[in-house]
This record gives C-alpha cells, sequence and structure tokens, in this order.
C-alpha cells in the first residue's frame, strides 16, 4: 500500500504500470488504459488513505490472470482477524450512466465510443474471483478467500437505480456494487477482510501458483 500511495501522490503511476506492461507483456498500453489509470487509481489512493488498512497489505493492479487475456483491475491482499489469508477483489469503471436489459448479467452503458451491452460491474469482478479460485492450486491448497466488488466512481446512484435492479440482487450480495459517494463504504468492505497487512505475500503466492 505504501509504494501504491508514494506513487499516486508522486503522479507516476500510471507510467509504472506502464512500463510494467511493456516489460511483463511485451506491449504498450493504449492511451485510454494510460488515463483510466491515472484517473481511477486517484480515486483508489482516496479509498485506502485510512490508517485501519495496513501500510503493508498487498496491492496489484492490471493482474493478467494465467492463460487468459483477463486483468483484474485492483487486488489487496492481506490476514483478517482469524489470520485467514484474504484478497479484495475490486472492479474500477469509470461509468456514469447504465440501463438495465433483460439478460441477467447485463447492463447496457457508454463505452468504447458506443452504447454497448456488457456483463454487470459485480458479475465481472466476482467472475474475476471465481475463475482464478477454481483453477490456481495455491488458492485452494491455501485457502485464500477471494472477496470480489465492483466501484464505479463516476456513477451517480439514484432511487430505484438500475446498478442494483432487482435482477443483478444476486450477483450484488456475491460481489457489492458502490459508487460515487460510498468511499467509506468501500473501505469498510475492505477493512472487513484486510485486517493485518502480508508484504504482498499472499499476493505472491497466487501469482505462482500452478
Amino acid at each position: 500500500k505504501t509504494d501504491f500511495v508514494n506513487d499516486v501522490v508522486d503522479d507516476r503511476i500510471a507510467d509504472v504500470i506502464r512500463n510494467n506492461i511493456y516489460n511483463k507483456m511485451g506491449r504498450y498500453p493504449s492511451e485510454n488504459e494510460y488515463n483510466s489509470w491515472s484517473h481511477s487509481l486517484e480515486y483508489m489512493n482516496k479509498v485506502l488513505n485510512d490508517s485501519e488498512i495496513p501500510d503493508n497489505c498487498g496491492v496489484a493492479i492490471e493482474y493478467n490472470i494465467p492463460q487468459t487475456a483477463k486483468r483484474v483491475d485492483f487486488m489487496i491482499s492481506g490476514y483478517d482477524d482469524k489470520d485467514l489469508p484474504k484478497v479484495v477483489v475490486i472492479e474500477l469503471k469509470q461509468w456514469q450512466k447504465v440501463e438495465k436489459i433483460d439478460q441477467s448479467s447485463l447492463v447496457r452503458t457508454y463505452t468504447g465510443g458506443a452504447n454497448r451491452d456488457v456483463v454487470h460491474p459485480s458479475y465481472q469482478a466476482w467472475s474475476y474471483a471465481q475463475l482464478i479460485t477454481d483453477y490456481n492450486t495455491a488458492v485452494q491448497k491455501k485457502e485464500i478467500g477471494l472477496k470480489p466488488c465492483a466501484y464505479l466512481h463516476n456513477y451517480v446512484r439514484g432511487d430505484n437505480d438500475p446498478i442494483e435492479d432487482k435482477q443483478y440482487s444476486g450477483i450484488i450480495k456475491e460481489a457489492p456494487v458502490f459508487t460515487k459517494g460510498q468511499v467509506r463504504d468501500l473501505r469498510g468492505f475492505i477493512k472487513s477482510f484486510i485486517k493485518i497487512g502480508d508484504n504482498k505475500e499472499i499476493l505472491y503466492e497466487v501469482d505462482h501458483g500452478k
């Protein structure tokens, strides 16, 4: 956490991520990706600005799930109050509006220059956590608990909001969705699982699990 906070405060976080992706994957990200990191990670820095979230908890950004093209936006690792290993999986979105559509896991939003039907962010976060849990031996053997959620930091939630329509209630129960003005709620979610820092040890176990 300390390294992440320092990189954000020093305005170099997007460059750090870009350089690491180039070194590990042999490609430079798009300008849109770069700008999204600069923007969204400022919000995550605000979320983590809480003394009860350990300074030495692990932070992973753009974690590539092995054997797939899927990347997890943000992960935080540590131990809970029973000393059990936990990883909070956070899907970040810059969306401002969402429409409900008549398919249980899909919503319609403006992304990539057009209105598109895409998976609900809670479902996306849950599916990433489930994929890692189902196919990673370290997660299974060491019983690492992955706890997914979504954070739409630009999204103003209204009454009877489509993002939390009853057709999505099942997946939101598995992966809560936090929106603009809910920094304290997201902090609370993180702190309910991350009580003790792990110096990235749990992330190392996940990354090196078969």
